[in-house]
């Protein structure tokens, strides 16, 4: 089992393509091996934040597998929100990578209408992994009306059924979600998303204990100092200066941009995922420039798709 409770910034994975638009992991190795040699303990892909919409099933098992076998850490690897069916098949076909330090990651795939549907869901899913699982609570479209959030309620009974063993929290409310962390069980592994930092100092308090990494997908340090309690105001700081220019340019677009900017990996974009003009480009070079962190890395590309290590 992966130690659940100890304070990290998971990182999240996205997929690079070459010239052509086809997925290249040699860029993703090298990038797992920068994330390593600069602190990070953990590393996840999962439909929100990995593209998965843009990738078929094989090229998700591709990227997961490289990421299990490339990282020297944690791995937490998303399965694609799809049915119950596909799913476990997409689980069972997993096994040749799934092992030590690897734990899977759901999604449920379609409207709310009960929590007995998702509770069979996770449960067909964890019987055919043979493990425990985390859960990705996205809101989901009502089957009835409106939106449906996630509550303490149903991921206590998930956890107490052995189905889960932590969540990627992603309330749209901050208030909200602030009094569902708190009712957790405090057990859960509770990764905060959709702010990072900032959101981690304002939830830690309710029981979170991990976040998605912002701006240590590029210097993993940064957040790592962060946790250790170094100069906390300095790294929000740091964090909101680059929110600042990578929110305003849509967070995912500007990472991308950014990992390109600094040679790491998202070497081309498929379509119909937009590429950066030159005036977003400028603003995310200079953002990331401002930031004055030096980088001195071995995982560094000199042409198309050649790592020189």
């Amino acid at each position: 089992m992966i130690p659940t409770l100890q304070n990290r910034s998971i990182i999240a994975i996205p997929p690079s393509y070459d010239k052509e638009e086809r997925l290249e992991i040699k860029s993703t190795v090298g990038y797992l091996k920068y994330l390593k040699t600069y602190g990070a303990q953990c590393v996840m892909t999962t439909a929100g934040t990995s593209q998965f919409n843009l990738l078929t099933t094989s090229e998700i098992h591709e990227l997961n597998s490289c990421i299990a076998a490339s990282f020297e850490g944690s791995k937490i690897l998303g399965i694609p929100p799809v049915s119950t069916t596909t799913a476990c098949d997409f689980v069972c076909a997993s096994r040749d990578y799934l092992g030590t330090g690897v734990k899977l990651m759901a999604l449920y795939p379609d409207r709310f209408y009960s929590e007995d549907a998702v509770i069979d869901y996770l449960q067909r899913i964890c019987e055919a992994a043979g493990d425990s699982v985390y859960l990705h609570t996205q809101k989901m479209r009502s089957g009835i009306s409106g939106d449906w959030n996630y509550d303490c309620d149903i991921i206590n009974k998930l956890y107490d059924l052995g189905y889960i063993v932590g969540i990627k929290e992603e309330h749209p409310n901050l208030q909200a979600s602030y009094n569902f962390v708190r009712h957790l069980h405090p057990d859960i592994d509770v990764i905060v998303a959709g702010g990072s930092m900032r959101r981690f100092a304002f939830l830690e308090s309710a029981g979170a204990n991990s976040f998605l990494a912002g701006v240590g997908n590029l210097f993993p340090d940064i957040e790592n100092k962060f946790l250790g309690g170094h100069d906390k105001i300095k790294h929000l700081q740091t964090e909101a200066k680059l929110f600042d220019i990578f929110m305003a340019n849509g967070w995912h677009k500007s990472l991308r941009a950014s990992l390109k900017i600094l040679n790491l990996t998202c070497l081309n974009n498929r379509n119909p995922w937009p590429n950066c003009d030159d005036q977003c480009l400028n603003q995310i070079s200079e953002a990331i420039r401002e930031l004055d962190i030096p980088v001195s890395t071995d995982c560094v590309f000199t042409g198309d798709i050649t790592i020189d290590y």
